[in-house]
């Protein structure tokens, strides 16, 4: 994307890129003056990717990093007399597609889990059931899967194409409302300068998905032997029930809503000092404002069609929507510091900086959640707990369509000739059971930390959350931290050929909330940083240029992702790491032996390490289920090794030049978490890019083409958590030790041209 600032000359520039998969992205800026003291910029692109990186073998389309979408930018400069300049600019944009950051990017490395239930959302059966190949009562009723789609597939295509998938919804991604605005404002004085620096800033972003990642659109699930729902099944079939009884047919199309609606701005006023003496300083202060809807550690999921999920039971709100699952929250963040720094030009070979700044955070909100439970996680609790217990367990097995159905109970009771002694459970509903306030944290030993809202006990067990009459439950939240951080650094030049340097800095981030999950322990402390670092810069001739340095961060309190379980739901949640470490190398090289050659190298040699934490719990560890050591593992998407190599040859003509350059990219693995397992690796990948650019005479025009990923090998972007698995004692193919990888894919080859065309 072009982005320049308005120029005193008249400017005009196009680009147009196109790619295999069906992109194109059309580039335009015009830029001069208006008067003397005024100039303008306006720029802009259009971009589309039409074809997906994945296919779907259900029919649907294909995805990843389909695209449509576009930005415009307006930009006024202005000298406003002879001392004081205005900068303004204005951005909008829109993404309308199946792509985009969230959608899909990757794929799940292992067979389906196809157990009754998934412990990553259990409160619902889960959709991958279906293609269990379990049979009896371990299975589901035979011929009762039905799919959607022009398909039969009932194992994950992954295993033999990674970029293939299954699924009925696709991922869907929107921009919409974005609007920024910033401003840069100076004022020349005779030794200072004033300046400011605001913007405000808002979007909408909704990824809409496919949860079970199956195209699955319902089975049965079929009846144990001698079952209450087979007794009453014959009554009717007998004409001595009023109610019938059959299989639970289950409905399997899941699908979630992820969103995130912020809006924030700031304000910074600096003054620093414009003369040529040895000492240079800049003092300001800053504040940061940001309103944030969104959802939190997990999206709101939900079942398309028809549901028992829509109906709770024992008197909880409606829920029209069919949601089994929502977490989101409104969060206020105020941030305002002061700052400054000094340079000290100590000697004509040495620099003394040292920077100091004051930090205060503030933030408060309130999060919502709400969990409703249709399966057999929930159910088995219920029926006891309602004197049903010899009727036998609370279970699609043996309750079948009438599972959760309690106003059929008195008609039951008939039926088995039991009177009227089921009628008082009559009028209990006919559903899903809402576990939001079974769920929710309670403490004996006081208020939450992080948690506002009054505290409300009962025989010793408080309450610091309502539900209203929609049934979601709400809590306030809110906190405050500060912090001093700082900088010193040396600075030697010797002679123009080298700088060496060595600084120290301390950093600081505010505490954050895992919000939307209503977690008992809800806050994640604030986390410090002391950085120090040294380095080298150095020109040997005028061929060979070299960038050197080691670093060493120490972290106290790390804020790390881990996933807890709560009830039979997986929430994410960040907790502090007491000690980490970051060290090592990072080397740069420029060789030009020759004119035409020039040769580049750049390497990142980085072991991290946890030094000292808490014991935490691996909810993908089906063998080590407690509480387990992560001191000496690795932080998280901290690759240890990182090269990147790069030759080109120019080859001069009279026309122009063209230059032909080849590139080479390598990164080891890297873990999801702090728990250094392979079910949470992204593994090292390397890949080779080339590319050629031709540059005429008198620079009218550009023309790139390039490939990337020349042997289309598979890289990964990041590592994702592993996706939990049960360990099922009694049914084989539910029997995992461990959870599954999933990951998330670089793109595949990719060929262009770019031409660009300056008027």
């Amino acid at each position: 994307m072009i982005s320049v600032r308005p120029t005193k000359d008249f400017y005009a520039e196009v680009r147009a890129i196109a790619e295999n998969y069906g992109f194109t992205n059309f580039q335009a800026a015009v830029s001069g003056p208006i008067a003397d003291n005024l100039r303008f910029r306006v720029s802009g692109y259009k971009l589309d990717q039409r074809k997906g990186y994945f296919k779907n073998l259900a029919g649907g389309p294909s995805e990843g990093s389909k695209r449509d979408e576009y930005q415009v930018q307006a930009q006024l400069a202005a000298d406003l007399g002879e001392n004081a300049e205005l900068w303004v600019s204005y951005k909008t944009l829109a993404w309308h597609n199946r792509g985009g950051p969230g959608a899909r990017a990757g794929y799940l490395n292992d067979p389906y889990q196809t157990g009754r239930l998934d412990p990553n959302f259990s409160i619902v059966y889960n959709s991958a059931h279906g293609y269990t190949p379990e049979t009896g009562v371990n299975g589901i009723v035979p011929g009762s899967l039905r799919q959607f789609g022009n398909t039969n597939i009932t194992v994950n295509p992954a295993l033999a194409d990674s970029h293939e998938f299954n699924t009925n919804t696709p991922e869907r991604v929107r921009l919409r409302d974005v609007n920024s605005l910033t401003a840069n404002f100076v004022y020349h004085l005779p030794s200072i300068d004033i300046r400011y620096v605001g913007g405000i800033q808002e979007y909408k972003y909704d990824l809409y998905g496919d949860t079970d990642a199956t195209n699955v659109q319902s089975f049965q699930i079929p009846l144990a032997p001698g079952s209450i729902c087979g007794t009453v099944g014959a009554l009717f079939a007998a004409g001595r029930s009023t109610v019938n009884c059959a299989p639970l047919t289950v409905n399997a199309d899941n699908t979630f809503h992820y969103f995130e609606y912020p809006k924030w701005y700031s304000h910074e006023i600096n003054i620093s000092s414009t003369t040529d003496g040895p000492l240079q300083w800049i003092v300001g202060a800053y504040y940061y404002n940001e309103k944030y809807t969104g959802t939190g550690s997990t999206a709101d999921f939900f079942l398309n069609g028809p549901s028992s999920l829509r109906t709770p039971i024992l008197g909880a709100a409606p829920n029209p929507l069919g949601i089994w699952s929502t977490g989101n929250y409104d969060l206020t963040t105020e941030s305002k510091a002061m700052f400054g720094q000094v340079d000290w030009q100590a000697t004509e070979t040495l620099k003394v900086t040292a920077g100091l700044r004051y930090t205060k955070d503030k933030k408060s909100g309130t999060e919502f959640r709400r969990i409703v439970c249709n399966s057999d996680a929930c159910y088995p609790g219920l029926y006891p707990a309602l004197g049903l217990s010899a009727f036998g367990p609370g279970t699609a097995a043996n309750w079948g369509s009438l599972l959760g159905n309690l106003n059929a109970l008195p008609a039951v009771g008939q039926a088995l000739g039991l009177g009227n002694a089921l009628a008082p459970l009559g009028g209990l509903g006919n559903g899903a059971m809402d576990l939001t306030d079974t769920l929710a944290p309670k403490s004996t030993a006081g208020p939450i930390e992080g948690v506002t809202s009054p505290s409300v006990c009962t025989a010793g067990v408080c309450r610091q959350y309502t539900i209203g009459s929609n049934g979601i439950a709400s809590r306030q939240l809110g906190d405050t931290s500060d912090a001093w951080t700082g900088t010193f650094g040396l600075q030697w030049e010797p002679d123009d050929d080298t700088m060496a340097y060595a600084r120290y800095s301390r950093g600081y981030k505010a505490f954050g909330f895992s919000a939307g999950g209503f977690l008992a322990d809800p806050k994640a402390d604030e986390e410090t940083v002391n950085s120090y670092e040294i380095g080298l810069k150095k020109n040997v001739g005028s061929t060979l240029q070299v960038n050197a340095a080691l670093f060493y961060l120490d972290y106290r309190n790390l804020q790390a992702p881990v996933t807890v379980r709560v009830g039979p739901t997986n929430v994410g949640q960040f907790v502090n790491i007491a000690k980490s470490r970051s060290s090592g190398l990072e080397f740069g090289m420029i060789w030009q032996p020759i004119r035409p050659v020039r040769l580049t190298v750049d390497y990142g040699y980085n072991p991290t390490k946890i030094r000292k934490s808490i014991p935490l719990i691996d909810t993908n560890d089906n063998i080590n289920t407690g509480p387990v050591s992560v001191v000496g593992n690795q932080l998280p998407q901290a690759p240890k090794h990182k090269l990147a190599l790069n030759g080109s040859y120019t080859f001069e003509f009279e026309p122009g030049a063209l230059t032909l350059g080849a590139t080479y990219l390598y990164r080891s693995e890297a873990y999801a978490n702090v728990f250094t397992r392979e079910y949470n690796k992204a593994p090292s990948w390397d890949q080779v890019d080339l590319r050629a650019y031709w540059a005429p005479t008198g620079g009218k025009y550009t023309v790139i083409a390039y490939v990337k990923n020349v042997f289309d090998t598979e890289g990964y972007q990041a590592a994702l958590a592993g996706s939990s698995r049960n360990n099922s004692p009694t049914v084989p193919s539910d029997r995992f030790a461990t959870g599954s990888q999933e990951v998330e894919l670089t793109p595949p080859r990719i060929y262009g041209i770019e031409l660009q065309y300056r008027f």
